[in-house]
């Protein structure tokens, strides 16, 4: 397990387990039964489509590196998925809210690949809640159930949705009036742009198994994800407003190509 020290060099793409609550019950063999703290997100009838945007959003997000709580879908009694995953924080106790402008000052690397990150998969409810600190330790990203086809209720709506917000950047963060340092994004276009063509079909293709989205649906958020994968960098470029306290703006507007 990789320690404070490790995690503070390397950042983003590292995650405490050491910080779930873990407990071994019995261990036979060197094979232990462990007990996670972890949370289940389920569909409700507001957000009918809350498992697949969180599974599908989070798969992506770990792909690129993002310090995202590892997760994967649970079926349940009674039949349906939920998208269950670690809990972050202090022995499995969710983190206090971040303090946006702190978070940006310490962790500036990481704070630039959140707001790139939500770009991309047009997360419309980042806030300083779902998004964990642990100072000295790690950074954890959780709660992505309001991203892709955000309230849709049906599929024709969800449908509807992703094309209209295609090209559309998201303006609604935490992070960007906070942010004194927009050169880190430079490595962020590269790690989402590596994340690979095939990775995101595997990904539609488990919630469409899974009976979280139909064939039409998993179709239309590959596009959406290869298209903005593609456009993270004007997307950041037309929010530029929202960066007030960036005294020098050098990021490379060099559209990037998406993974083969």
């Amino acid at each position: 397990m990789a320690s404070g020290a490790q995690a503070r060099k390397y950042g983003v793409g590292y995650f405490d387990v050491a910080h779930h609550g873990a407990r071994i019950e019995e261990s036979t063999g060197g094979v232990g039964y462990l007990r996670l703290n972890a949370y289940a997100r389920k569909n409700t009838q507001e957000r009918p489509f809350g498992v697949a945007n969180d599974y599908i959003a989070s798969s992506l997000g770990i792909a690129a590196g993002l310090p995202i709580a590892p997760g994967t879908l649970i079926e349940v009694y009674g039949g349906g998925y939920n998208y269950a995953s670690l809990a972050f924080g202090d022995r499995g106790d969710q983190p206090p809210p971040i303090i946006p402008p702190r978070f940006c000052e310490e962790r500036p690397w990481e704070a630039c690949g959140i707001i790139a990150f939500d770009q991309w998969i047009f997360n419309t409810d980042r806030h300083e809640k779902n998004i964990g600190h642990l100072p000295g330790v790690s950074v954890g990203l959780f709660d992505h159930d309001l991203s892709l086809m955000n309230h849709a209720q049906t599929s024709d709506e969800a449908l509807s949705l992703l094309a209209d917000w295609q090209d559309s950047a998201g303006k609604f963060h935490c992070l960007p009036p906070h942010v004194t340092d927009v050169s880190h994004f430079a490595e962020w276009f590269e790690r989402i742009a590596s994340v690979t063509r095939r990775e995101i079909r595997r990904v539609m293709s488990t919630a469409y198994t899974a009976g979280l989205i139909d064939a039409t649906l998993r179709d239309a958020l590959t596009s959406f994800i290869e298209h903005r994968q593609t456009r993270i960098s004007s997307f950041i470029d037309e929010t530029r407003d929202q960066y007030r306290s960036v005294s020098s703006w050098t990021l490379d507007l060099k559209e990037v190509d998406g993974g083969s």
